[in-house]
């Protein structure tokens, strides 16, 4: 057999906003657009997340997410393989068999989604799993249920947090330590190393603390635009004395700590009445419901409040609740005007393959009638 040449293949010229690759956004509320990701991007999401997050050569990683996602190939896989850690990648994505896997591989960090966590805790073998070499589990892709995290951290006494990111801003944007996952539950933390953050509202304003407000981004691990699409790009990315700023979209606020929770997609707001309501606030209620598997709130036309809230639900194996009863668990945990007008049970909910309820499909299937 013939050997391979161990000279070292010819670099073509590169400088830094040069595009690694094209990763296609989940498009969970319209058409996927194609981020553009330059190879500065890859380096300085490495970089921020091994001293964020204080990985080490000693860490041992998982890749359960797709590696066509920025999940897969970001999160952890690049990071661990920057610092010298070692990644364990699974061909494919069965719950017993990974839980082995992270056990007999001694796993130290763990990414998951929400879903994932909870199919997790579902099987017969997590009581038995060993997890005394995981150093934290975290929680990405969409907002975990408080019970859920409280259920990991009861059952097995792991520290378990919630992080947030997104393809054009890398995915690794906040993080918080393993005391202030429990002090601050809910909250994704504060923002990464060498990466700047704002709340603004429609006008472009700053917005106080403990206010909503549309999260941008910048530093040197955004995004240089989407492929093929000026119009998007001139959008998502407007200029500021030091550089761009990324309008994720997202809605978020900021604690007097400087912690950071998130509100929801501003394209899944619902304007009724004249008042703002955050589809992730309502749809975290509904999740601390018992009976509650996943929840999502889409927008109605209504001629008298303009939008209604529609609350399409799935319930867990086994259990069972009324539209009124969960009204009525809403009732003693929000604002009136935040409360859903109506509830849809469905068997499951439409998900990408990064765990995100596609709120897109939802409305074809909900809003064409009344």
């Amino acid at each position: 057999m013939a050997r391979a040449s161990e000279a070292e293949p010819e670099r073509p010229p590169l400088v830094d906003d040069d595009t690694y690759a094209i990763l296609y956004t989940s498009g969970t509320t319209g058409r996927p657009k194609g981020a553009m990701i330059p190879h500065r991007q890859v380096l300085w999401n490495c970089i921020n997340t091994v001293i964020s997050w204080g990985l080490t050569e000693g860490d041992v990683s998982p890749i359960l997410t797709p590696v066509f996602h920025a999940g897969g190939l970001f999160a952890f896989l690049t990071p661990i393989f920057y610092v010298g850690g070692r990644i364990v990648l699974e061909r494919t994505f069965a719950a017993e068999a990974s839980l082995r896997a992270i056990e007999q591989e001694r796993c130290t960090v763990i990414l998951g989604v929400p879903t994932l966590f909870q199919m997790w805790m579902d099987t017969p073998d997590f009581a038995e799993v060993d997890f005394s070499h995981v150093r934290f589990f975290i929680s990405g892709g969409a907002p975990c249920p408080t019970p859920l995290m409280e259920a990991w951290r009861r059952q097995k006494g792991v520290v378990f947090r919630q992080g947030y990111g997104l393809t054009e801003a890398g995915v690794n944007c906040f993080s918080m330590t393993d005391e202030e996952s429990v002090s601050k539950a809910g909250s994704v933390g504060k923002p990464i190393f060498h990466s700047r953050v704002r709340l603004v509202d429609g006008a472009g304003q700053g917005v106080p603390v403990g206010e909503t407000g549309e999260l941008l981004i910048a530093g040197p691990h955004v995004c240089t635009g989407y492929w093929h699409n000026p119009q998007a790009t001139a959008e998502a990315l407007h200029d500021g004395p030091n550089g761009p700023w990324f309008h994720t979209g997202d809605m978020a606020r900021a604690d007097e700590d400087g912690f950071y929770t998130i509100a929801g997609r501003y394209k899944d707001m619902i304007i009724s009445g004249g008042e703002n309501i955050y589809a992730a606030e309502v749809e975290a209620v509904f999740r601390d419901h018992p009976a509650v598997l996943d929840a999502a709130l889409i927008g109605l036309p209504d001629e008298r409040w303009g939008e209604i809230g529609l609350m399409i639900v799935a319930l867990k194996p086994g259990q069972t609740a009324t539209q009124e009863a969960l009204l009525a668990f809403c009732r003693e945990r929000m604002a009136k005007y935040k409360i859903p007008k109506r509830v849809e049970f469905a068997e499951a909910l439409p998900y990408s393959p990064y765990g995100k309820v596609l709120k897109a499909e939802l409305r074809k299937q909900f809003v064409s009638y009344q």
